[in-house]
């Protein structure tokens, strides 16, 4: 198994004039392209000066928009032994902080990126910021100094440092080596079987796992070329994606579970435009929960357009194990698995035909050399097939730990001595092995004694009215000090907050009829305006912290008031 470094120079021997990078543009210019022969002259320069600054073995930050100038960088840090550490071009305030607190914690010794952003950032980032004292490193321009021979890196060591989202805590430095990248990177070709020579579209942030390993690197194992758009384009128009999935006749291409619901949506407000979609064969849906309902309508919106029936690829995977855990056997349709509600919230699935019964994802079964266990909250004690616990993982894949933090990952079973990756989310394995996700183990709520999940709750909030929509709702468990406060803030329509109360009313009779709820607090947001990380993952958290001490905008609200101070999983927030 070649690492990354090593398959980057054997391409650039053998095919050096074939695109790897495509960067498509939609304001009428042309693609930018880096050839593998071009990638990796560029990419050595890069590392020439790393080298020259005796960086290999040290975090660089890598703070680069969407665009051809993100690949030279990465991949020169790796050739020269230095610690990538993609982050985003920060825009907001708390895109400020998240680069500063990275910065404490990796204390870099370099900050890579265009003259541009260098420029832009310099004018912004304080004169006591941490980010001082490391040496900005300009890669858009020429590249003084010789370029250098790769260093062969070992396998056990760390080639990125990738910031996890956030979406339920703190960010934390993930420390994947070498072969953690090798191991993903070709085990994403072993499930996904392209074709030689496929091509790969991705629209995903470079600085989130499933846009760097999933978007970015996995071409390079099948001699693949990479077909890049940036997350705006996506976001201003989401059937860009398609369009160019149809005009360049990509094979290979996913992404989250939101934005399959919004091509959905996109394409009910009118007439679609011309598409071939005959060709997408891997359509893989990564983000959890891969919702039934979303891949249904998917299927049937562009089956007419030639989707095939056995692209839609879910499958489960998280930073802390570079990527890819889980994966539904390519060429073959999701399996949906109905299950009885009453049993769900007891800690068991169960299959039933009962008009309220939930409908769940399989998430597929775990890859090469990947063990998986369900194991007892707070315990263990790992359980039987159906039974819903943690899941723990254990393989190549795994990660070495936090930045700092190396025994984050050392989690052990009842007399035994390996070790697992806790992953923090909860499902089952059923009788043949296949991992269904339930509910971040985070977001669970408990009341008198049953579990309910956040994102069945949410589900049946949004589909009780019309103005709701999927994706759009976001429910928490506040511990006020008294007594449980369940409260519903859902985005709504700003035309439309004249039917804010029939809304609530909806939403409060399905809550009720199908959990036996009754939220005191439905709040109303304009669209968008849910807190969410990077990657689109939802913080409920945030959402409602946020609401309450009157950081975000409400249209409305229904019953009352979110409490000042809000205690959520035990945890005081103000």
């Amino acid at each position: 198994m070649r690492l990354i470094p090593e398959l980057l120079e054997l391409h650039a021997g053998e095919r050096p004039g074939r695109a790897l990078f495509t960067y498509l543009k939609f304001d009428g210019t042309v693609p930018e392209r880096w050839t593998y022969g071009e990638l990796f002259t560029r990419a050595q320069a890069v590392a020439g000066r790393l080298t020259a600054l005796e960086l290999r073995g040290k975090p660089v930050l890598l703070v680069y928009p969407a665009g051809p100038d993100f690949a030279p960088a990465f991949f020169g840090a790796l050739l020269a032994g230095a610690i990538a550490t993609p982050v985003p071009v920060p825009r907001f305030e708390s895109q400020y902080q998240r680069l500063e607190s990275v910065a404490a914690d990796c204390e870099p010794g370099a900050m890579l990126s265009s003259a541009a952003t260098l420029a832009w950032l310099d004018g912004r980032i304080a004169a006591e910021s941490r980010l001082r004292t490391c040496q900005w490193i300009d890669t858009s321009g020429e590249m003084p100094g010789e370029t250098v021979a790769p260093v062969p890196p070992y396998g056990d060591d760390i080639a990125v440092l990738q910031y996890t989202s956030g979406s339920t805590s703190e960010a934390r430095g993930v420390a994947v080596s070498h072969g953690n990248l090798a191991h993903n990177v070709a085990t994403i070709t072993r499930e996904f079987q392209p074709s030689a020579g496929a091509r790969l579209l991705s629209w995903l942030p470079h600085f989130h796992d499933m846009g760097l390993i999933g978007g970015v690197l996995s071409p390079l194992t099948w001699g693949g070329e990479a077909m890049l758009m940036s997350p705006q384009a996506f976001l201003q128009r989401p059937l860009r994606w398609l369009e160019a999935i149809s005009e360049y006749g990509v094979e290979v291409s996913g992404a989250p579970n939101f934005a399959y619901e919004m091509c959905v949506k996109w394409a009910r407000r009118g007439t679609l435009p011309a598409l071939n979609l005959s060709g997408w064969r891997i359509a893989f849906v990564g983000a959890e929960p891969v919702r039934a309902s979303t891949l249904a309508a998917f299927r049937e919106t562009f089956a007419p357009y030639g989707l095939p029936d056995t692209a839609l690829l879910p499958c489960y995977g998280m930073a802390e194990a570079t990527l890819l855990v889980t994966c539904k056997p390519a060429h073959t349709p999701p399996v949906i698995h109905t299950l009885s509600r009453e049993a769900l919230e007891r800690g068991r699935a169960v299959v039933s035909d009962a008009a309220d019964a939930v409908r769940l994802t399989g998430c597929g079964y775990a890859v090469t050399e990947t063990e998986l266990r369900v194991v007892r909250p707070g315990s263990d004690e790992y359980l039987g097939p159906n039974e819903i616990g943690e899941l723990w993982i254990r393989g190549p894949q795994v990660a070495q730990g936090y930045w700092k933090d190396a025994g984050a990952f050392q989690a052990r079973l009842a007399n035994s001595a390996r070790t697992y990756l806790r992953s923090g989310d909860l499902g089952f394995l059923t009788d043949d092995g296949e991992f269904v996700f339930v509910e971040r183990l985070k977001d669970l709520i408990v009341l008198n004694g049953q579990n309910y999940f956040c994102h069945d709750l949410e589900l049946a909030a949004t589909e009780s009215h019309e103005s709701l929509t999927a994706d759009g709702c976001a429910v928490a468990l506040l511990e006020t000090g008294a007594e449980p406060h369940l409260a519903v803030v859902v985005e709504f329509p700003m035309d439309q907050t004249h039917r804010a109360e029939e809304a609530a009313a909806a939403v409060r009779g399905a809550l009720f009829r199908v959990h036996g709820l009754a939220p005191k607090t439905i709040a109303f947001v304009p669209p968008g305006k849910l807190s969410r990380t990077t990657s689109g993952k939802l913080q409920r958290r945030l959402t409602v912290k946020r609401l309450a001490s009157g950081q975000a905008r409400l249209l409305a609200w229904s019953g009352e008031p979110l409490p000042e101070f809000l205690y959520l999983n035990g945890e005081l927030h103000v």
